[in-house]
């Protein structure tokens, strides 16, 4: 893990300096993708979204970067945990900054803070879906799905602004009486899309 860390931050020793423009959101999630408005794909694993939320003067994240990523369209979280506030909030801002994002990826690593479950749920419940792209994303990918409250209402508001959805597919190794629940709470849920199919796979 220190070793992707590393190889991101020497990436970043490439970039300019210049960043005190974007205060007064000092995170290093605005430094960063303030210089980056042309990227098109983009990876970022649990070690980097906690990173990017770190920065200096606790000005955290902002709900939307400054300048929005117009060329982004596919965006992959590679293990993030939805129970940890500062990665949802990367995550978030990095989803709502970027109005022509396609397809979103998202491998879970699992519920690290059991006791933030309640927290978590009810800070993204109270997240606005007016603030995620909703005319363009297609696919949403979720892998090593829970079902537990902070991912299920991750999904809801995905589901709830994603005007274009096609689909939406969940790989899960959970039992089948919770596959079950999990169709049956999101297929009941407000969606923006009435043709997007939600599919759940069985992942051991």
């Amino acid at each position: 893990m220190n070793s992707h860390r590393n190889k991101n931050l020497n990436d970043l020793n490439k970039l300019p300096n210049d960043f005190a423009i974007f205060e007064p959101y000092n995170s290093n999630i605005v430094k960063i993708f303030g210089q980056l408005p042309s990227i098109t794909k983009l990876t970022v694993n649990r070690d980097f979204l906690q990173f990017l939320a770190e920065g200096e003067g606790g000005g955290g994240v902002p709900k939307k970067l400054p300048n929005d990523l117009n060329h982004m369209q596919h965006l992959c979280f590679c293990m993030i945990d939805l129970s940890t506030i500062a990665e949802v909030t990367c995550a978030l801002c990095l989803i709502g900054s970027s109005p022509k994002l396609q397809s979103l990826e998202i491998n879970a690593l699992g519920l690290r803070n059991p006791e933030n479950l309640k927290t978590a749920a009810e800070f993204i419940k109270g997240q606005q879906e007016s603030e995620i792209p909703h005319s363009c994303l297609e696919n949403i990918n979720i892998r090593n799905f829970s079902g537990l409250e902070p991912e299920m209402e991750f999904v809801k508001l995905l589901l709830s602004a994603a005007t274009a959805l096609r689909k939406l597919e969940i790989f899960t190794s959970v039992s089948a009486k919770t596959r079950t629940g999990i169709f049956e709470e999101l297929v009941s849920s407000r969606r923006a899309s009435k043709q997007a199919e939600i599919i759940i796979q069985v992942r051991f």
